[in-house]
Formats: C-alpha cells, structure tokens, sequence
C-alpha cells in the first residue's frame, strides 16, 4: 500500500525538491543573464547607440558575458548531467529540459539584443566609406569573426568541458577553485571580476593579433574555430545558431538595399563574385560553415 508506506509522501517531497533546485538554477543562471545583458544596455546606451566595431570584442559586451560563463558552465553541466541521468522517458526529465531551454532561449535573446544595433550600423558605415563591393567583402571578413567569438562564448556558457580540445589556463591573480567546485575565497562577485578582466586581456590580445593578420584572413578564422570546437557540437543548437542567422542577415538587408539602386551590371557582377568568394572562406570555418 502506497499511502501506508509514505511512497505519496516521498513523492511529493521529490517533486518539491527538484522544483526548488530547478528554481536555484534558473535565477543563477537564465535571471543572471537578463541582469547582466539589461546592466551593459545601461552602461553603453544601447541599443540607441551602437558600439564601434573595433571596440566591440573589448567591451562589456563581452567581458561582463565571460566574468558569468564559467560559473554558468557548471550549472548548466549540472542540470544537463541530472537529464542524461534521468532518460528521455522520465517525467521528472521534463522540467530539466525546459530549463536548458530557456538558459539558451534567454542567452541568444540577451546576445541579439546587445548585437545587432552595433552589426547594422557597422554595415551601413562600411557601405558608405567602400561602397557596395567593398562593403560586402569587409562585412564578410567580420561576420566570419563575429561568428568565430560568439561561438566560443556560446561554448563558454553552454559546451561540454570535457570536449574543450583547448582547456583555458588559469589566468595569474584569478580565483582558483577547490576539487568541490568551490571558491577558495567564497566570493561569487569577485571571481567574476577577475574573469572579465582576464576576459579584456584575452581580447585585446586578440585584437592585435587580428590586426597583425589583416592580410592573412583565412587561416586566423580557421585557427581560431580550431582552437574552439573539438567533437563538442553543442554550438549546432537551433535557438543559437538561429541567433547567428539574424545577426548576419544584416548583410542580406545592406546589400539588398543597395542593389535597388544600382543598374551597372559589372558592379553586379563584382558583388556576387566577392559573395561566392568569401563563402568559400566561411566553409573552411566550422562556425560559419
């Protein structure tokens, strides 16, 4: 008998605490995104004024997504593990798998919103000092780019660590955690500062580097997608890759607004060349393939 032996009452007791631990993790992580991305919208205007593209990777943009990824990372790991552990057919499995949903739904939205302001105007700029030719080759080449780091930090927040094929070293001065997964410091705010400091070094390290490979611009995208991916395909996930699909339709939208106006076929011609061109690069990029 199941009421006699407490079975309902173990139940229940079970549901109510997987309802509290599914709580814990969705202000930890999905709430802690929408705090973070509306901070940085206050700190930087935006969307009303968009950020300068070569500012964009050191910005707090990035760097306040890094100071959270890592914590993030954890307990995302966490609730992934407990579904694996669950199976496809447990009903308790359900409340794990609309919980990574709305980390990443909440993620990719945050991102598309902080993005797309500074990647339209960036286009409209690129338009009007190279023209329509030069536009789409330059957008192309940063796209390629923008695609490459959002795939890292999708990685960063969401992807499986032990598929990392490159594991990040620990940055001196950053907080070092125990076997337990705990600060030795016990300071959540302050580990995260450490890593968006880490984070701006790690970016404006790669903006030199992406300075000095102006000329060489197919092998920097494909070094950078190898360092990132391994056999992890978490970056294949539909509401990211969604994600990226709006931001890069920018490019559709400028070139579509440009052709209206133009009846030089040759010009024509030159635009479908550079498209067919850097397609061709963003094939020997995983991220952009």
């Amino acid at each position: 008998d199941a009421a006699a032996s407490g079975g309902a009452e173990y139940f229940r007791r079970a549901c109510a605490l997987q309802d509290a631990a599914l709580e814990l993790l969705r202000v930890a992580v999905a709430d802690r995104i929408s705090v973070i991305s509306t901070q940085i919208q206050d700190a930087l205007n935006l969307p009303k004024v968009p950020l300068k593209a070569d500012k964009l990777e050191a910005s707090l943009v990035y760097t306040r997504f890094h100071g959270i990824s890592k914590r993030s990372n954890k307990l995302i790991t966490i609730a992934r593990r407990r579904l694996d552990a669950l199976g496809d057919g447990s009903v308790a499995a359900v409340g794990y798998e609309d919980l990574l949903t709305l980390c990443r739904n909440t993620y990719c939205g945050a991102r598309e919103v902080l993005l797309t302001s500074t990647v339209r105007n960036h286009m409209d700029i690129l338009k009007e000092r190279h023209g329509l030719v030069g536009m789409t080759r330059l957008a192309s080449v940063f796209l390629i780019r923008l695609c490459t780091v959002e795939t890292a930090l999708y990685l960063d927040f969401f992807g499986d660590p032990d598929k990392r094929r490159h594991p990040r070293k620990a940055v001196k001065g950053s907080v070092q955690t125990n076997d337990e997964g705990k600060s030795e410091e016990g300071d959540e705010d302050k580990e995260e500062r450490n890593q968006e400091a880490a984070a701006t070094r790690r970016q404006q390290h790669n903006n030199t580097n992406n300075n000095n490979n102006n000329n060489n611009k197919v092998p920097a995208a494909a070094t950078l997608a190898s360092q990132i991916l391994s056999e992890d395909s978490t970056f294949r996930d539909a509401e990211f890759q969604s994600m990226l699909g709006g931001l890069c339709s920018s490019l559709h939208r400028t070139i579509r607004r440009g052709l209206v106006s133009i009846l030089d076929l040759d010009v024509l011609c030159q635009v479908v060349s550079v498209l067919r061109e850097e397609r061709s690069v963003a094939n020997k990029s995983p991220t952009t393939m």
